[in-house]
């Protein structure tokens, strides 16, 4: 199976083509797409943002998944970014605020970097970690937004990581408010005011 999760600031549009019965389908918008019918789907309204939109999902049914995946983002700038889902020695998780919402450090890959050295260089630059230690992948999510004039498709690469460090540095230049570790008792409370493609990315790995 395979699939991709496209989130905008109000909804998502899952393009997938696993058996629609083995979904959440409540209170979606179900689009079966085929090679009969490729050509007449909007795809280029799907992700337009609006409050109070239905959540859509393609069930891609005999054909490339990867082409779907094309249509609907192809007048979007493609950005790649990584972050990371810190642990402390406590098993806090360290989470950022910025612009209203709580979030993970992340941050655009720059050009020679690799991936991994992006989330690290990221995490330690928006919250002054300095002894990280990479872990295995989280996960990979994607979201659109308007930057600058133009629409773009940014793709992020989450990767576990834990430090021994306690004091957090916000990187304030970069709009972050607070960098703080939170506990599983506050947990539930950072995730229900943050971004819905986090929310997604931590509930899949099972973190509330």
């Amino acid at each position: 199976m395979q699939k991709y999760n496209i989130f905008t600031k109000y909804h998502s549009v899952l393009i997938t083509n696993q058996p629609l019965k083995t979904l959440d389908i409540e209170d979606k918008q179900i689009i079966q797409c085929n090679k009969e019918n490729y050509l007449e789907i909007p795809f280029s309204q799907l992700l337009k943002e609006t409050p109070k939109k239905k959540s859509v999902i393609i069930n891609v049914l005999d054909m490339n998944i990867d082409k779907v995946f094309f249509e609907c983002t192809k007048h979007y700038l493609f950005v790649q970014a990584a972050g990371g889902l810190v642990r402390n020695d406590l098993n806090e998780i360290l989470f950022i605020f910025r612009n209203g919402k709580w979030d993970l450090p992340k941050g655009h890959k720059e050009i020679g970097e690799t991936i991994q050295e992006t989330a690290i260089r990221e995490v330690q630059e928006e919250c002054g970690l300095t002894d990280l230690v990479l872990k295995e992948k989280l996960g990979l999510t994607y979201h659109v937004y308007y930057m600058n004039g133009r629409k773009e498709l940014k793709e992020t690469h989450w990767y576990n990581m834990t430090t021994k460090t306690m004091e957090l540095i916000p990187q304030k230049e970069e709009g972050i408010e607070k960098a703080q570790w939170i506990g599983e008792d506050k947990i539930d409370e950072i995730i229900a005011n943050s971004y819905l493609n986090l929310q997604n990315l931590l509930k899949e790995n099972k973190l509330f």
